[in-house]
């Protein structure tokens, strides 16, 4: 065997040997994680060494509630599964979930941590932690105040229902079907788009031709991308993958097209600030240069008592467009689902749908043109309808999670860890809203 061989052959020897040591760490290091239920002494479904548990909870066909309740029944109200490698304690306990979510509510404020960096959405409600968003929430809940939405959405809003019925009343005319849960999705686009995101759409008019729609509906089909379940299984690439995803997955691509329009829009408006919009983007603006940060929250202040850091209470350019985006995020399918949902239940009870137009009737007799703000909430069966709509097909229909910033004990019977665990609460613990009836 000549010296390049002998070279050759280390070499690979050396590969191939760290290789296996790191699968045997990783091995090792996994088992470790898993067993963190046993260790706690909760029950727990036992994991896939890659997958933990997410497999069988998000598997082809499979539906999140039905195989949670399944667990349930097997495991007992308070028990643990894994996905990936990251712990999750399901609670439907009342007792305990009212310990959780009301009295430590301050230990379980934030929501999981995202497995990637998913831009814009770090930046928003959802992705924010601890203090930063409690600062950005104080800033942004006089932004939506009833007043300031009644004059800055409702005009945007009855423009975009009466296009509705325009298009309805025509394909009625016609003798054409009418495919609700698309109509609705168009409505619900133009009216965020317009309100939120400064875009004007005809998602209405035209689906089958308007690019962003059709881009909307394909990003909301693949937010979960193979990206962000690899993450979820492999931690130590999510850097990685956060890239992947936020650059070339398709979902990625549509998302920095919106953020990069935001931020030529935001550019543009400071520029000629002559100009006042009437859409929630302008009001995130306005608060954002309202917010003087005063002594104690000067950007870059000092603590000398504590050593912290303290930032400023004014908005970023990237929380202003990270909260724009959220709204398209949050509301399209939710609002269009929704009214969907509700659509099809009036149908279904013509005694209720009678109801419905009764009070509508009685309430636009001295004003039928147009329902006013006030108009709406005077509607009281309706907002029932609305809600028992809620009660039967909830719009989140997995859970209400959230992560234990510290160790805790909840009621002397359970040890929440830090960091590694965040108790999960799934519909079967909102029971009171099945005694609403309409």
């Amino acid at each position: 065997m000549g010296v390049t061989e002998a070279a050759a052959w280390v070499t690979w020897t050396l590969l191939v040997s760290t290789v296996l040591a790191y699968v045997v760490y990783w091995i090792h290091h996994r088992r470790h994680q898993h067993s963190l239920f046993a260790r706690l002494g909760i029950s727990y479904v036992p994991p896939h060494l890659i997958y933990g548990s997410n497999h069988t909870l998000r598997g082809r066909g499979a539906l999140a509630t039905k195989v949670v309740g399944q667990w349930m029944k097997q495991y007992g109200k308070v028990f643990g599964y894994y996905v990936g490698w990251q712990p999750n304690l399901v609670v439907a306990d009342l007792d305990l979930v009212r310990e959780i979510l009301v009295r430590e509510f301050p230990t379980f404020a934030n929501r999981p941590t995202l497995v990637i960096d998913a831009q814009p959405v770090v930046d928003s409600l959802v992705g924010l932690r601890d203090q930063r968003w409690k600062d950005v929430r104080s800033v942004l809940a006089p932004t939506f105040s009833v007043v300031k939405m009644k004059y800055y959405m409702g005009g945007v809003i009855n423009e975009k229902i009466n296009e509705l019925l325009s298009i309805v009343s025509k394909k009625v005319k016609r003798g054409e079907p009418i495919e609700w849960h698309a109509t609705y999705q168009g409505m619900t686009l133009d009216v965020i788009c317009e309100c939120a995101l400064a875009l004007k759409t005809h998602c209405q008019r035209d689906q089958d031709g308007d690019d962003f729609f059709l881009a909307v509906r394909q990003f909301l089909r693949n937010a979960v991308n193979t990206a962000i379940l690899l993450a979820l299984y492999f931690k130590v690439f999510a850097k990685f993958l956060s890239f992947v995803s936020n650059r070339l997955a398709y979902s990625g691509r549509m998302t920095m097209m919106i953020v990069n329009h935001l931020r030529t829009v935001i550019t543009n408006r400071r520029r000629d600030s002559s100009i006042k919009h009437m859409d929630v983007l302008q009001l995130m603006l306005d608060e954002a240069e309202n917010t003087q940060p005063s002594d104690k929250d000067c950007v870059a202040e000092y603590n000398s008592k504590s050593g912290i850091k303290r930032e400023s209470k004014k908005l970023t350019d990237e929380e202003i467009i990270a909260n724009a985006w959220v709204f398209l995020l949050g509301g399209f399918e939710t609002t269009a689902n929704t009214v969907t949902y509700m659509s099809y239940l009036l149908a279904v009870h013509p005694e209720v749908q009678e109801r419905v137009y009764q009070e509508l009737c009685d309430v636009l007799q001295d004003s039928p043109e147009e329902l006013t703000y006030e108009q709406v909430h005077s509607l009281k069966y309706l907002d029932q309808v609305f809600c028992e709509t809620l009660r039967i097909y909830p719009p989140a229909v997995n859970f209400v999670s959230r992560e234990a910033s510290k160790d805790i004990q909840v009621e002397k019977s359970f040890r929440f860890p830090h960091v590694y665990s965040f108790v999960s609460r799934n519909t079967v613990c909102v029971i009171y809203l099945n005694n609403f009836i309409i």
